[in-house]
């Protein structure tokens, strides 16, 4: 068991006087304990009595002394406590007020830089609609009519009516809620299949396209499929071949194709679109030619 504080300085003490009356019987008893030999007298007894007192100051005098050092190093230690505490307290106040401000720096409308020595390009090409813009950033599959000259056209016949007095939806990513404008989520009404393009039609929105995905971040592996996918259409022996439906064909082929690589990659099992597949191909053209025939029949029928 710990010793008991003591709450008096012994130094502040005074020897009691041992030779008053007081202490008379003390020194009567002291007295008579002395041997025959060595009798005392009170003045012997009272000595005896300082000299006891005065050791027991002295070993109280040490307790007290450690216990005033042992205060002064747990006081010293606690300011230091503090005083960490208190720089770790105003950091996290500092970083947690930073991280505030970023958040509300992050959310102010941001101006990309220029450079002085540029001036506008010479030519200004229509834009693609909203929707479009968002489908590919999503990753998603967009018809290619919207990047024709009548899908952008309609894109801007948008911005300069509904756009004008816009209404918005809310939109969910991740654990965040934003508002964007419907037109971003809303398909047009004109739109075209991509079966349905015209060969020109098709030479057109893909330049528009190949842009546009580079635009959303799609990877280069990506990309690289689809323009040589493209290239590839465009390029295609069938158009030498002597059928007048060859573009036709080519059309519907591609459409068939890069709507099945999307849904593909949707599963995580994707295939290398610019591989042409003659075999499916020629399915398209038989088809084509079938239904060609059937229309025909029809009109003789009728």
């Amino acid at each position: 068991m710990a010793a008991p504080r003591l709450t008096l300085d012994p130094a502040l003490e005074s020897c009691p006087d041992h030779t008053s009356a007081a202490f008379q019987t003390l020194r009567g008893l002291i007295m008579a304990g002395a041997p025959a030999a060595t009798p005392l007298t009170h003045a012997d007894a009272a000595n005896q009595l300082s000299d006891a007192w005065n050791k027991d100051r002295d070993a109280r005098q040490l307790i007290w002394d450690a216990q005033v050092q042992a205060d002064a190093a747990q006081a010293a230690a606690d300011a230091t406590a503090a005083a960490a505490q208190a720089d770790t307290d105003r950091l996290a106040a500092e970083a947690t007020a930073a991280a505030e401000l970023a958040a509300v720096e992050a959310k102010k409308p941001k101006i990309g830089a220029f450079d002085a020595t540029l001036t506008i390009p010479d030519f200004l090409g229509p834009r693609a609609s909203n929707f479009a813009k968002k489908k590919l950033e999503d990753k998603e599959y967009v018809e290619l009519w919207y990047y024709t000259r009548e899908g952008c056209l309609d894109a801007e016949s948008l911005r300069g009516g509904v756009e004008a007095d816009e209404t918005f939806g809310i939109t969910q990513s991740g654990s965040t809620l934003s508002l964007k404008p419907l037109t971003a989520f809303k398909a047009s009404k004109k739109v075209v299949r991509d079966e349905d393009l015209s060969w020109d039609q098709l030479s057109i929105a893909k330049t528009g396209f190949l842009a546009a995905i580079e635009d959303a971040g799609w990877p280069t592996e990506h990309r690289t499929a689809m323009a040589t996918f493209f290239y590839r259409i465009e390029n295609h022996p069938s158009r030498m071949q002597g059928d007048s439906h060859a573009q036709e064909i080519l059309v519907i082929y591609q459409a068939r194709a890069r709507r099945s690589w999307h849904d593909m990659l949707s599963q995580n099992k994707g295939f290398n679109l610019a591989l042409i597949n003659d075999k499916l191909l020629e399915t398209v053209s038989r088809e084509f030619h079938n239904k060609l025939r059937d229309v025909k029949y029809r009109v003789v029928r009728g």
